[in-house]
């Protein structure tokens, strides 16, 4: 069978050094994330934190809005001089939460479906947004020298949308899930 390729703007963006960067330090705070959920005792404030994301799904226009604040974090970065730094420290805290809050409904009792389902199907969408969103402001600061975002307006709006439909998918999961 041949393969066959679709080149486009999201193709030339996850073959650049700075999204398998951005990947790496996602990776990194997934992983610190999951140990700090499944190391977390009572009282912990990492127990509260997962608690008040827990919540998040029931709540769809919080959720909607929570996805979009992810997405506008790299354009507040974007015009500050250390962005590489700050988008790779984003990239790292998003995977922390992502990874903080399923493990700690793991380490609850919570079984493993639940929170795989909820969290993790919409992780899919939101997570390869907010990545390839800091991979277009990084790469617009390095080749513009300056916060050049005008050749990337439709591809960012897609991301925005795509966290956004990420939120709503999440609270429909946790919608049929309460039934």
């Amino acid at each position: 069978m041949n393969k066959q390729h679709i080149p486009g703007f999201f193709d030339a963006l996850v073959r650049t050094p700075a999204f398998l960067f951005l990947c790496a330090m996602f990776l990194c705070g997934a992983l610190a994330g999951g140990l700090t959920g499944l190391h977390a005792g009572e009282g912990d404030s990492a127990l509260t934190l997962a608690a008040l994301l827990s919540e998040l799904p029931r709540q769809a226009f919080y959720g909607v809005l929570c996805a979009v604040v992810w997405l506008a974090l790299p354009l507040l970065c974007a015009p500050l001089r250390a962005a590489p730094l700050l988008l790779s420290a984003l990239a790292a805290a998003r995977g922390f939460v992502l990874a903080l809050t399923v493990s700690v409904s793991i380490g609850q009792g919570e079984g493993v479906l639940l929170p795989l389902t909820a969290a993790g199907l919409p992780a899919v969408l939101s997570v390869s947004a907010l990545l390839a969103a800091c991979a277009m402001v990084w790469q617009s600061g390095e080749t513009a020298g300056r916060f050049a975002l005008r050749a990337c307006r439709a591809p960012y709006a897609v991301c925005m949308a795509l966290a956004a439909l990420s939120a709503l998918l999440r609270a429909g999961i946790a919608a049929l899930w309460s039934l």
